[in-house]
């Protein structure tokens, strides 16, 4: 791994972060079956820090995601916190990027559990322009609790993770070999319409959950007298995919 200051590499430095924020419950550790939460596993184990990890089950993760951690992580603790997914797209509509609508997903889903505790979890910088400005310490108010991101590899790279995984031999997804640069949620609104338009092909029923819900939510709208600027569920449909 590359030197940062002092002679010390970036999982040095990382491994006595985890050490120096230990709390006395231990870490609540977010597991998503991506390459960086495979990284901040192997991290936590060799700090030799108390810890517990889960993986909140989501009904539109690849089921390769399901596939990989059964295999690989069977002591990882899946939680049901997105029971009746689909049905909150009827009272919030498709999740949509700012500033056009927000992305209730993730805090169903990728956010849930762990309140009131120490999360440790494997975003990056890199990822994307919002998480540019978190810091490697959060504090986020979740569940009327004061919830605690620790976020070790905040400023790895693509290339620094790779390197890691490579240097330990930790197994990934599949997904990854298949020329998946991210995994992660089917149709999330943050895919490009070519990553969208993929995602229908490879994962079908997933992609049919999400267009039957869209159906319900425009019917919804037409129901209660506040119907979309679109003519037809169609249209409707393919503007959401279009990710204009």
């Amino acid at each position: 791994m590359q030197l940062t200051f002092e002679g010390k590499t970036i999982d040095q430095l990382a491994i006595e972060l985890i050490q120096a924020y230990e709390p006395l419950g231990g870490y609540y550790l977010g597991f998503s079956g991506g390459k960086d939460s495979v990284v901040i596993y192997h991290l936590v184990k060799r700090a030799k820090v108390k810890f517990d990890a889960h993986y909140n089950v989501s009904p539109i993760d690849p089921p390769q995601i399901r596939w990989f951690i059964k295999e690989w992580y069977p002591e990882i603790v899946w939680d049901y916190n997105a029971k009746g997914f689909f049905k909150n797209v009827l009272s919030q509509g498709l999740p949509m990027r700012p500033p056009v609508g927000y992305r209730w997903c993730c805090k169903l889903i990728k956010e849930a559990g762990g309140s009131g505790r120490v999360k440790i979890l494997g975003m990056r910088k890199a990822e994307s322009n919002t998480r540019k400005a978190y810091k490697c310490f959060e504090e986020k108010l979740h569940q009327g609790q004061d919830t605690f991101w620790l976020l070790p590899i905040l400023n790895w790279s693509d290339g620094d993770v790779w390197q890691y995984i490579s240097e330990h031999d930790l197994a990934t997804s599949a997904l990854y070999r298949h020329g998946f640069r991210r995994i992660g949620c089917i149709l999330c609104p943050f895919h490009s319409a070519l990553e969208t338009k993929l995602e229908i092909q490879l994962f079908p029923k997933v992609a049919q959950a999400w267009r039957l819900a869209s159906d319900r939510y425009f019917d919804k709208r037409i129901e209660r007298g506040t119907p979309l600027t679109y003519k037809t569920k169609d249209d409707f449909w393919n503007w959401w995919i279009s990710r204009k």
